[in-house]
């Protein structure tokens, strides 16, 4: 249905930079059906040695078929540019939603709905012999409809030379940005290597920064992040039961203590309360020996989904008043109109804004 003709697409508007800056995505119009897409253009001698890492990607989303996994309709080069079309995330990735609209995190039945979606597709990328390796909010995108897993830039493959291998060893390429959510085997760099446990472990990292606003270890240096993961601490969800003194707040979120900004939101974190089922699904997914952590399969049929079987996104982003933008309203004149257009998401009507920096 989507043509390799760059002119087959109107671009109206840029959203955002990606990949290091090398590359831009735009949001454009397909002339011949009237679909609206995002699109990726890469200038390729710009690329030079990462066009490799872009490729690998692209040849992991032609594998892939799954609701819950990113897609691509279809890539092609015109002069010396490189154009990936994918479906229009219509709110971005999560990070981009919680920057709009929950700034101290998910309500619980939203996040469970997008958590469901993940462990489906997480469930199938193990199933199909594959790795992730890069799960956070910034690579959970949201349509009207699901949550999609995405950016896999370092996602690999547990089959080689026509066997499976049982572990591996190698720190993925680009992982400087993920560090806080790779699993304590992935960081630790040692014999026994890792399996697809540490994306679920990574998953409860997310999910942990999904509930709270803020992604664990975020004002961790890197030894002590390192230091805290072998030791076997767990980052919490915050509520009104683990919801930890001013002093600690404030020095997650970098501000001093008594400031506005952290005590606000130390009372909103003291005002709610996470099920047991959603405390103990985050338990369970950070124990730090992966053989105690379940696999995505076995997530499957945890108890927290059960709360959220006769609803889904599309149900919850209208109970909390959130519309998509209309974007037949956004014409061809405002392709250099960015930072105009992410303020959009003032407006709680229908408005967001993307950040697709680590996609």
């Amino acid at each position: 249905m989507f043509d390799n003709n760059v002119r087959s697409y109107d671009f109206k508007v840029e959203l955002a930079k990606c990949f290091n800056n090398l590359g831009t995505v735009y949001l454009a119009q397909h002339r011949a059906t009237g679909q609206h897409v995002a699109v990726k253009k890469f200038l390729v001698e710009d690329l030079k040695n990462e066009i490799g890492h872009i490729m690998e990607e692209a040849k992991h989303l032609r594998e892939f078929d799954h609701p819950n996994i990113l897609s691509y309709h279809t890539a092609f080069v015109h002069q010396l540019d490189l154009y990936f079309v994918l479906p229009l995330m219509c709110y971005g990735s999560c990070r981009d939603t919680m920057a709009n609209y929950f700034e101290t995190g998910f309500p619980e039945t939203l996040l469970i709905c997008i958590l469901r979606d993940v462990v489906h597709g997480l469930e199938y990328l193990h199933r199909k012999g594959y790795i992730h390796r890069s799960i956070r909010a910034s690579h959970i995108f949201l349509n009207e409809s699901c949550a999609v897993l995405g950016g896999f830039r370092v996602c690999t493959s547990f089959l080689g030379e026509g066997k499976r291998v049982r572990n591996l060893h190698e720190l993925p390429a680009h992982s400087v940005k993920s560090l806080n959510w790779l699993a304590p085997e992935v960081l630790a760099q040692n014999l026994h290597g890792y399996t697809e446990k540490s994306d679920v472990y990574s998953l409860a990292i997310a999910v942990c920064e999904l509930a709270n606003g803020l992604e664990p270890f975020y004002s961790f240096s890197t030894t002590l992040m390192l230091t805290e993961k072998m030791r076997g601490y767990q980052p919490q969800l915050l509520d009104a039961s683990t919801i930890p003194s001013e002093e600690v707040l404030a020095q997650a979120m970098e501000t001093a203590p008594g400031d506005a900004t952290s005590a606000t939101t130390r009372q909103i974190y003291a005002s709610r309360q996470f099920s047991e089922a959603l405390h103990k699904f985050a338990e369970q997914c950070l124990e730090s020996d992966p053989k105690d952590r379940p696999s995505a399969a076995a997530l499957l049929s945890h108890a927290v989904f059960k709360s959220v079987k006769h609803t889904n996104i599309r149900e919850q982003f209208a109970v909390h008043y959130i519309q998509t933008v209309d974007f037949n309203t956004i014409k061809e004149h405002d392709i250099n109109l960015a930072d105009e257009f992410g303020q959009l998401a003032m407006d709680t009507s229908g408005g967001f804004e993307w950040d697709f920096e680590d996609s």
